[in-house]
């Protein structure tokens, strides 16, 4: 799991900060209307625009699938036909790059791995490839991102809010099946904000959980319940299900969604709001305090 912290500094508590999840592009070039290229690049056009932050769910070219790679290494593929290989990658990368990830260079809080990839020469892969043009860490399978808020008022002080987040795992026709499997991790991580792509399913669910705080330290002094948002996203993705008159080569031939009666996927990205915040708790002769709650939110 890979750890990584973002500082951010915001002038008061009225400002709200953008997060955008991105993956299930699974973009191949052909054919390319397969793939909802100009609505990823509206998106990701719109985020630069309100200086939204992104981070990447995985699955961003459709080279290999984890069958295909284990196939492929029991070929036992010449060199020359690597390096053939390696410069596929690039060119699928380069493409999906210009048409719609140029303009975010630099804003990403980082890239999780997903299932498709390919896999260099070097050991090195397709998404890490991706990180280096987009500026962004390699987030691995999973990861832990802090987002730090400093304030530019020196009396509410500083707060984190985390992001968990995972390419994803398992299946499920159900419009809930991601948020069946993101509702046990509560449990296990200590998280605000928890993200899963792989379903193509662009669906969320927040959670309230409750804990006891006593200002004062004092056994004395009556205990406040602090109700804490945690969030549950799936994240959506840009690969249709659907396409009218689709062909594979002269044939008229559907894609797998198709092809095994899914149900049609949830184009698009979810959109996150964090609003940094303190809440002021007065209750006069026991306690004055600020306690750190910020506003959660998405938008689907």
């Amino acid at each position: 799991m890979q750890i990584i912290s973002k500082g951010i500094h915001v002038k008061s508590e009225a400002e709200t900060i953008l997060v955008l999840p991105v993956g299930d592009i699974q973009w191949l070039g052909f054919p390319d209307e397969d793939v909802a290229i100009d609505m990823l690049a509206r998106h990701i056009a719109w985020g630069v625009k309100h200086k939204a932050y992104f981070i990447g769910m995985g699955d961003y070219i459709d080279a290999f699938s984890p069958s295909n790679r284990a196939r492929l290494k029991e070929v036992g593929l010449y060199d020359s036909s690597h390096r053939v290989l390696d410069r596929t990658a690039d060119d699928l990368l380069e493409t999906l790059y210009e048409k719609a990830l140029a303009p975010s260079k630099g804003r990403w809080l980082g890239l999780l791995e997903g299932h498709h990839y390919h896999q260099y020469s070097d050991g090195t892969t397709s998404d890490q490839q991706l990180c280096r043009m987009l500026e962004a860490p390699f987030l691995g399978t999973s990861a832990f991102v802090r987002l730090h808020f400093t304030f530019s008022t020196s009396t509410t002080g500083r707060g984190d809010v985390k992001i968990w987040a995972h390419h994803g795992v398992g299946s499920g026709q159900r419009a809930g099946s991601p948020l069946n499997k993101l509702e046990l991790l509560p449990a296990y991580w200590d998280a605000d904000i928890f993200l899963m792509g792989h379903h193509h399913k662009k669906v969320a669910t927040p959670l309230d959980r409750i804990s006891a705080m006593y200002p004062n330290m004092d056994s004395k002094s009556p205990p406040l319940l602090i109700h804490k948002t945690v969030l549950l996203v799936g994240t959506g993705g840009f690969l249709k299900g659907y396409v009218a008159d689709r062909k594979v080569g002269a044939t008229p031939r559907g894609s797998y969604v198709e092809m095994k009666m899914l149900p049609p996927v949830s184009l698009g990205g979810p959109l996150i709001r964090i609003r940094p915040r303190f809440k002021h708790m007065n209750r006069a002769g026991r306690y004055n305090t600020h306690i750190w709650l910020p506003d959660l939110s998405v938008e689907l």
